[in-house]
């Protein structure tokens, strides 16, 4: 199949392709444009298409450049971090970062060790981590940090 110009070919797909100027995405197999749906994210479009092992998947029109984030190891992630006591499926660096060492297999980032996302709340950086239980909780990572590393200023 040969890519029109000003067109690119979708990751992870074989007919697919989007065009950066319309800022659409059409099928090359029928030649249709695809309707995008608004993903709830201020001013993001995405739109749902069928990967090479026949799962479909919502493709982000922002994200379509975007090149793949690493793929890290058990072991890269705990040569810097330490497994924190209460949460087994997670680990945190001296500097705060707390990695999912055990990810699930579906959902945002399935099958893929990552960085868990955190936000401020009160003046202080928090994250969600599910327990062993089950259940998820939100933990403060200076209080984290200091559990697994040790007390000293952050």
């Amino acid at each position: 199949m040969q890519i029109p110009k000003g067109f690119s070919l979708i990751p992870r797909t074989d007919n697919y392709v989007y065009s950066e100027q319309s800022d659409r995405i059409y099928n090359m197999k029928t030649g249709r444009e695809l309707q995008p749906a608004d993903s709830g994210r201020v001013g993001a479009l995405r739109t749902k298409i069928t990967a090479k092992d026949g799962s479909k998947f919502w493709c982000v029109h922002d994200d379509i450049g975007k090149p793949e984030p690493p793929d890290l190891t058990r072991e890269q992630v705990l040569q810097d971090a330490r497994i924190i006591p209460d949460y087994p499926r997670y680990a945190v660096t001296r500097g705060g970062q707390i990695f999912c060492i055990e990810p699930r297999i579906m959902g945002r980032k399935p099958k893929r060790i990552h960085i868990v996302d955190t936000h401020e709340h009160q003046g202080w950086e928090h994250a969600s981590l599910t327990c062993s239980d089950g259940k998820t909780r939100k933990v403060r990572v200076n209080k984290v940090v200091s559990k697994v590393w040790g007390k000293f200023d952050t």
